[in-house]
């Protein structure tokens, strides 16, 4: 997803890989988009049922960020049963204010966008993730 993301979105955004160990919970990546700031972004698989991993130290950070009103998103690839590729699969966002529905109701929770995983619109995506 990753890859994904920084090879197709729009030049005027930059995508840089967080790897910490150090402060747990702190999202996969860190979106910067020209004119606008920075936004944090989780990465979530899900192959099977429709429920969203999320470590209690993840959920914690969307939280607190959420009540700061600090742009956190959570960026699901789902793959429905039987679409095991990328094909059939789809990108679901949702705001981190939405992670305590998402933990809850997992993907039943209405997304705040979604595309098919194989079409995703880029230009859309970078406007979601705006502040």
């Amino acid at each position: 997803m990753y890859q994904r993301l920084r090879e197709n979105l729009p030049p005027e955004s930059r995508l840089t890989r967080i790897e910490s160990r150090v402060g747990l919970g702190i999202p996969d990546c860190l979106l910067a988009i020209k004119d606008c700031g920075f936004a944090m972004l989780e990465l979530k698989v899900v192959k099977r049922g429709r429920r969203v991993k999320l470590s209690p130290h993840q959920i914690a950070f969307h939280i607190a960020h959420a009540a700061l009103k600090v742009p956190t998103y959570i960026l699901v690839q789902y793959h429905p049963p039987g679409a095991p590729t990328i094909h059939g699969a789809q990108w679901l966002l949702y705001k981190g204010a939405q992670v305590q529905d998402l933990l809850e109701r997992g993907l039943d929770t209405p997304a705040y966008q979604g595309w098919p995983a194989d079409n995703v619109r880029w230009h859309l995506l970078q406007y979601s993730l705006t502040c």
